[in-house]
């Protein structure tokens, strides 16, 4: 049985580790660096930082939810959750899980972001403009954001990731008609991608003192810019021309709208960018990443 739980708990990892891959993503591009970049230290589609912080989430409820009494009820909205049949909605005592998760994830990025830092000489994460950070890697905004996510977990996410959980136990071990079938082929796949993973894992943890040498003295880096220069002139050009069917007046009128709705924005965003950053001048971590998309290593 312990292996089964094993199998379960990988593949919620893997899981867990390409969908955080995917937000950072589009987090980075859109809000942090302003460019598409690969916010791992890994080459593939996955940051196993969000994998350890899903499984962490899950084990810790399914630790509060066996070892405290029945008298104390926990949030359990369907029923049937950790062997608790009986179903509650939102209590007192659920601070006790929720505070446990929120310091376990703070915690979790404070020792990834450390091991980075320390170990590698790269920031996967820069919270070193951010006020109250502790080296960088922790911060009173994204412990706050920590807590959020707990929060959505706790009462969103947490009962279909435990449903979640029991169905990938029923598809890959008692899928049969005995009801003690293993799944050997998906066994199969996902041995597979983990054996890619792993590979990954190997060469990236020798990755980051070479890749801008060898991305320079291969002209990555110069082809990486012609494209993206190029790229750029033909964006423009058809952005020219979809604007010239569309009427001057229309176009000075929505030029107008769009110019006070970017000082609105501005306004707000200054204010905000005061309120929480050291230095309100400084523009992102963009610099914490080279040309080619990958983590800079310090020196």
């Amino acid at each position: 049985m312990a292996s089964k739980y094993l199998m379960v708990f990988l593949l919620i990892f893997l899981v867990g580790s390409m969908g955080g891959y995917l937000l950072e993503v589009l987090f980075r591009r859109f809000f942090s660096a302003k460019k598409w970049v690969n916010p791992g230290f890994m080459e593939g589609p996955w940051l196993p930082l969000y994998g350890f912080g899903i499984l962490v989430m899950l084990s810790l409820c399914w630790m509060f939810y066996v070892l405290l009494p029945d008298s104390l009820p926990l949030y359990n909205p369907m029923g049937g959750m950790f062997g608790r049949e009986e179903a509650s909605g939102a209590t007192a005592w659920d601070l006790i899980p929720i505070g446990c998760i929120w310091a376990s994830l703070i915690l979790l990025e404070f020792l990834a972001g450390l091991v980075f830092v320390k170990g590698f000489h790269v920031r996967l994460w820069d919270y070193r403009n951010m006020r109250g950070n502790v080296l960088g890697v922790v911060c009173p905004l994204f412990s706050v954001i920590w807590l959020i996510v707990d929060l959505l977990y706790y009462y969103g996410a947490g009962p279909f990731i435990y449903r979640m959980f029991e169905g990938m136990f029923h598809y890959l071990f008692e899928g049969g008609a005995g009801g003690d079938a293993v799944n050997f082929l998906f066994l199969f796949f996902m041995g597979g991608i983990y054996g890619i993973f792993l590979y990954d894992l190997v060469k990236s943890l020798n990755l980051f003192g070479k890749a801008r040498q060898l991305a320079r003295e291969s002209g990555i880096e110069a082809r990486y810019e012609a494209v993206r220069r190029k790229a750029k002139a033909i964006y423009a050009g058809k952005k020219a021309e979809i604007l010239s069917y569309i009427p001057e007046a229309t176009r000075k009128k929505d030029k107008e709208m769009l110019e006070r709705g970017k000082e609105e924005f501005g306004r707000l965003e200054q204010a905000l960018r005061k309120l929480i950053l050291i230095d309100p001048g400084k523009k992102g971590s963009s610099e914490n990443y080279g040309e080619d998309g990958r983590p800079v290593k310090e020196d």
